[in-house]
C-alpha cells in the first residue's frame, strides 16, 4: 500500500512543478502513488534528470484515461543493469564527499575524516570498476587526438584520484583546521561534477546500448560490479 497519493490529474502544465517538489521530498522506504490524466514518460523522465536519477517509478495502469503509476527512492530498489549502478553509486560517492565538506567548513575535522576516507574507498573501487571491467569489454572507439570520450574519462580518472591522494596525504599527516583542506576540496569537487556530467551524458547511453547487446543482457557484469564495489573482489578481470 502506498504511504502517500499524488494526484496529477487537470494541472496540465503545472503537473511537473508539483510533481518535483513534492518527490524531491521522497524519504527512504516511502512509496507514492502518482496519478496522470496523460502519458508519464516524458514527465517522469524530466523529474529523474531534475532529481539526479534518485527515483525509480513504474507504470501500474496505464490509461486512457488513467494512469497509476509507484514511485521509490532509487536505492529502495535493486539496479536493473550496470548503467543503473553506477549512476547510483555516483550518487553515493557524491553524499559522501559532500558531507566531508560541509563538515570541514564548520570546523568539523574529526567528523569529516570518516567520511572523506569512505569516500577514497568509494571512488576507487568505481574507478575500477570502469577502467578494468567496462573498458575493456565495451569500449568505444578511440581516437588519434585523445579526445574522444572514453581516453578523456581515463584522464580525468587519474586526475581525481590524484588530487584524492594529495588530500589523504593532509589527512594523514593531520589537519588542524578547515582551511588548510578547503582549496584540496574546492578542487576535487568541481572536477567530480563535471567529470560525471560528461561521463553520464557521454558514455552512459553507449553503455546501456552494448549492455543490451550481449546475450545475457550484462547481469553477469553486474555482479562482478557489484562485488567489486562491495570490496568483495580485487581483480575485474579475474572472472
Amino acid at each position: 500500500m502506498a504511504d502517500f497519493s499524488l494526484d496529477l490529474r487537470g494541472l496540465g502544465s503545472h503537473a511537473h512543478t508539483r510533481a518535483y517538489y513534492t518527490l524531491k521530498e521522497l524519504r527512504p522506504g516511502q512509496l507514492f502513488e502518482v496519478l496522470l490524466d496523460q502519458a508519464p514518460e516524458m514527465l517522469m523522465e524530466a523529474l529523474s534528470l531534475q532529481l539526479r536519477h534518485g527515483i525509480h517509478w513504474q507504470t501500474d495502469a496505464a490509461g486512457p484515461p488513467l494512469w497509476r503509476l509507484s514511485v521509490r527512492r532509487r536505492e529502495d530498489v535493486e539496479p536493473v543493469d550496470l548503467v543503473d549502478l553506477l549512476t547510483r553509486d555516483h550518487l553515493r560517492i557524491d553524499r559522501l564527499f559532500a558531507s566531508a565538506l560541509h563538515k570541514v567548513n564548520a570546523e568539523d575535522l574529526a567528523g569529516a575524516e570518516p567520511d572523506f576516507r569512505t569516500y577514497v574507498t568509494g571512488l576507487r573501487r568505481h574507478i575500477q570498476v570502469e577502467n578494468e571491467l567496462i573498458v575493456p569489454l565495451l569500449d568505444l572507439p578511440r581516437h588519434p587526438s585523445g579526445q574522444d570520450p572514453t581516453s578523456v574519462m581515463l584522464r580525468e580518472h587519474e586526475e581525481i584520484l590524484e588530487q584524492t591522494a594529495l588530500l589523504e596525504s593532509q589527512f594523514d599527516e593531520g589537519v588542524d583546521a578547515g582551511w588548510e583542506v578547503a582549496p584540496y576540496f574546492a578542487l576535487i569537487s568541481g572536477a567530480l561534477a563535471k567529470h560525471e556530467g560528461r561521463e553520464e551524458t557521454n558514455l552512459f547511453p553507449h553503455w546501456s546500448r552494448a549492455l543490451r547487446s550481449l546475450p545475457d543482457g550484462g547481469t553477469e557484469l553486474l555482479a562482478r560490479a557489484k562485488a567489486i564495489l562491495a570490496g568483495e573482489s580485487r581483480d575485474a578481470k579475474a572472472r
